[in-house]
């Protein structure tokens, strides 16, 4: 369910939060804007890793950073300095969205489990790790980890299991809509993230 097709009349006792565009900067046009690469070099980054199902099996935790850099340099005109310098500058494009840190901060204090769901990969994961916010979340589920990912039941379930958690008293915050729907089927209110004044506003008053 979205605030814009429905409204959620159930307490909520707990927040699942996507990473990527819903707490973390995550823009890939932005990534390669930022390279200081030829057209070329910028085009064959984001059609051989970003938009190439390795990206998909890196944060499906079924290859390594390591492994995905042998198969582009394998298949693609790239070097290896190239491709680890684009999967550094990712890394540090995933800074905290200020109003997401301060809605988070909010809830925390309000006494509302804050609880992190995200398809993401192992070394990404690593990378950020210990950024303060994620002291605000009573439960971490990294799809690289451990191994399944949005938008499959199994990850929801092992999150719901894991945490205590029932479906029908959490809402979960995703910036796709096909995850938000996938939690949905699973009994899980949702709510379609787009990063904006509007929504920022939904959730205050829904939750606060």
């Amino acid at each position: 369910m979205t605030p814009q097709n429905g409204r959620m009349a159930q307490k909520t006792s707990a927040v699942i939060l996507d990473l990527g565009n819903v707490v973390l900067n995550w823009n890939v046009n932005g990534i390669l804007a930022s390279l200081d690469f030829t057209e070329d070099i910028v085009g064959h980054l984001r059609d051989e890793l970003f938009l190439h199902q390795d990206w998909i099996d890196l944060d499906h935790g079924l290859v390594s950073e390591t492994e995905v850099t042998e198969a582009i340099c394998a298949r693609a005109p790239l070097t290896r300095a190239q491709i680890e310098a684009t999967l550094t500058k990712a890394r540090q494009s995933m800074q905290p969205i200020p109003q997401s840190l301060a809605l988070m901060q909010d809830l925390h204090a309000a006494g509302l489990p804050l609880y992190c769901l995200s398809n993401m990969s192992r070394e990404s994961y690593a990378h950020i790790r210990e950024q303060e916010f994620f002291r605000l979340f009573s439960g971490i589920v990294i799809s690289g980890i451990e191994r399944c990912m949005k938008p499959h039941a199994d990850i929801f379930h092992l999150l719901l299991d894991r945490f205590a958690l029932e479906p029908g008293d959490a809402l979960f915050v995703d910036d796709l809509l096909s995850n938000v729907e996938a939690a949905a089927a699973l009994g899980i209110r949702g709510f379609h993230f787009k990063r904006s004044d509007r929504c920022y506003a939904s959730l205050r008053q829904m939750l606060l």
